[in-house]
């Protein structure tokens, strides 16, 4: 009888054991796999939900304001608050005081000393310039807080006229490197090579080292170009954490990071277990017809288009030092009030929390900027925006009578 009984608490001591070995899966567990260090996530996070709650302090733009926006899609903080942000269609960054009041306008479009063409990311450099990131032809094109020039970088030495292209998609600062995504493109007489990387350069825009690449040959006797194997690290799709580690959202249609040491090895995998979004019928045929647009090329190529949206959307380092990565699902069937829900991860790749945004808005269309401090600036319409710069949709947005685009800034409410 006592061996039974003695039995029967084993058995459940190992259930609970089990149990317990079982929740912290869902924190990521670790293993290797051929060498690699993967950190393996559930579907849940290991700590509970925060619900961050915003009253907004000041907007401008829309049909009662003064300012117009073309599509703003930055937003940096200098020196005593000021707000600088980047504005990616109308290739200029309007600045304001931390209280809503405008100041000026940096930039212009153009090809002359501190202008650009469709600029696609804003940062500091060491020297206290503004750097603005120009796709093509890539370079980061670097003026002064009160709008002097102050020189470019030509990143690999890019030069359209060489015999080579080359786009600059993404740039961060990792002390005084700059991290940065892009692809050199190489013309032969009938194919031509992509090649997408994530590589380190310094402040000269001279090459270091590459921690990403992938090549891709397209040839214009059986053209085709599909969603998911042309998939790029591009716009928002890597962060650089405090310690040098660069957070990479690699793949399209899997929820996992890759993680390089500041050296360039691969450090490890983070991992989330996720079901991705189907595109609705309507979504599908938008992006079949945006790519359609936007690929014009004088020769038949055939396009095709996943079902599924990415999986990963982009990745940040937080307000509070952790990982933020927003999913296709961020902005979804989310509960009233939340805009949006984000996944934490710490540095290590442990899948902790979630932080849901409550405030006003639009999840899926609109675009929650995170200032250092946790407070917030909400840009609206910034979906309708893209698909307009892509091409329209097939002509579908630019058909629609769309609200103008405004800038909120969102303070934190501390119950």
């Amino acid at each position: 009888m006592f061996s039974k009984f003695r039995s029967k608490c084993l058995l459940v001591a190992l259930v609970t054991l089990l149990g317990f070995q079982s929740s912290t899966i869902l924190a990521g567990q670790e293993q290797k796999k051929d060498g690699i260090l993967h950190i393996l996530n559930g579907s849940d996070p290991s700590g509970e939900l925060l619900i961050r709650k915003f009253s907004e302090s000041w907007r401008v733009g829309g049909d009662d304001g003064e300012d117009f926006f073309g599509m703003i899609s930055k937003v940096v903080i200098g020196d005593e608050g000021t707000i600088y942000l980047l504005d990616t269609r109308l290739s200029e960054i309007p600045v304001y005081s931390p209280d809503g009041e405008r100041l000026t306008t940096l930039s212009r479009e153009g090809e002359g000393p501190g202008e650009t063409t469709t600029p696609s990311n804003l940062l500091f450099m060491p020297d206290g310039t503004l750097g603005i990131v120009q796709v093509f032809p890539g370079k980061i094109t670097k003026i002064q807080v009160d709008g002097t020039p102050a020189g470019i970088i030509k990143v690999g030495g890019s030069d359209p006229t060489s015999g080579g292209f080359l786009q600059v998609y993404d740039c961060m600062r990792s002390g005084n490197d700059l991290v940065i995504s892009g692809e050199s493109i190489t013309q032969a007489q009938t194919s031509q090579t992509r090649t997408n990387f994530l590589g380190v350069f310094d402040l000269e825009g001279n090459q270091k080292m590459r921690l990403l690449e992938t090549p891709r040959t397209l040839d214009f006797t059986n053209a085709k170009f599909d969603e998911t194997v042309n998939f790029a690290v591009d716009f928002r799709k890597f962060a650089i954490g405090p310690d040098g580690r660069t957070y990479v959202a690699a793949f399209r249609d899997q929820y996992a990071l890759k993680v390089f040491l500041p050296d360039g090895a691969l450090d490890r995998i983070i991992e989330r277990k996720f079901e991705s979004v189907q595109r609705t019928d309507a979504e599908y045929n938008d992006m079949k017809s945006a790519m359609e647009n936007q690929i014009q090329v004088p020769f038949p190529i055939e396009i095709t288009v996943s079902r599924s949206k990415p999986d990963v959307t982009s990745v940040e380092i937080g307000p509070d030092g952790n990982l933020w990565v927003k999913t296709s699902r961020s902005g979804i069937d989310q509960p009233d009030g939340i805009l949006m829900t984000y996944d934490i991860f710490d540095l290590d790749g442990h899948f902790i929390s979630q932080v849901a945004a409550k405030c006003d808005g639009d999840g899926e269309n609109d675009n929650l900027i995170w200032t250092p401090e946790g407070d917030a600036i909400l840009v609206t319409g910034y979906l309708e925006a893209i698909q307009s710069l892509m091409g329209g949709a097939g002509g579908e947005v630019e058909d629609q009578d769309a609200e103008p685009m405004e800038v909120i800034y969102l303070a934190e409410i501390h119950d």
